[in-house]
């Protein structure tokens, strides 16, 4: 047997992970990542923005978003990794990893990963953003026009 072959190239040691909210397109990666041509797109239109511990009362929120051709996302892929062919020569030991929220397109990854061409896209209107911790919220009014000839084009080229 040549120990050449089995040498261990990434040796990737963690105890404890703890996130509390992994936003839109993020994520944690853990070990050895090939990670290559991402791409991460978002438009949000809020009438009134995010709030936290507040009190929100007696607002009007007016939106308008009318376009001709709204958020046009051309995703232009145009190379792959490929990961070498003595693959799985790394050793990644977790004890443990703790989330309590994962928000859209969002990712955990634990150990050898090729990750490739990954791609998020997302559009909000909203009269209101978010609202976080502890709110009063009332009388409260929200419009939104959105009457787009072409909403969220998404054209994806490849050249794998």
């Amino acid at each position: 047997m040549d120990m050449a072959q089995n040498k261990i190239r990434n040796r990737v040691m963690v105890n404890q992970v703890n996130v509390n909210a992994i936003d839109t397109a993020s994520g944690i990666f853990v070990g050895i990542n090939y990670a290559n041509n991402w791409s991460s797109h978002r438009k949000t239109n809020y009438g009134f923005g995010s709030v936290s511990n507040s009190h929100v009362c007696g607002n009007f929120s007016y939106v308008i978003d009318n376009d001709l051709v709204d958020t046009p996302i051309n995703s232009n892929a145009i190379s792959i990794i490929e990961p070498g062919q003595n693959i799985n020569q790394n050793h990644v030991d977790i004890v443990g990893i703790n989330v309590n929220v994962l928000d859209s397109s969002a990712a955990v990854t634990v150990g050898e990963n090729g990750l490739n061409g990954w791609s998020s896209h997302s559009k909000r209107n909203a009269g209101q953003g978010r609202l976080i911790g502890r709110i009063q919220n009332e009388k409260n009014a929200a419009y939104i026009s959105d009457q787009d000839i072409i909403d969220s084009q998404i054209n994806h080229f490849s050249q794998f």
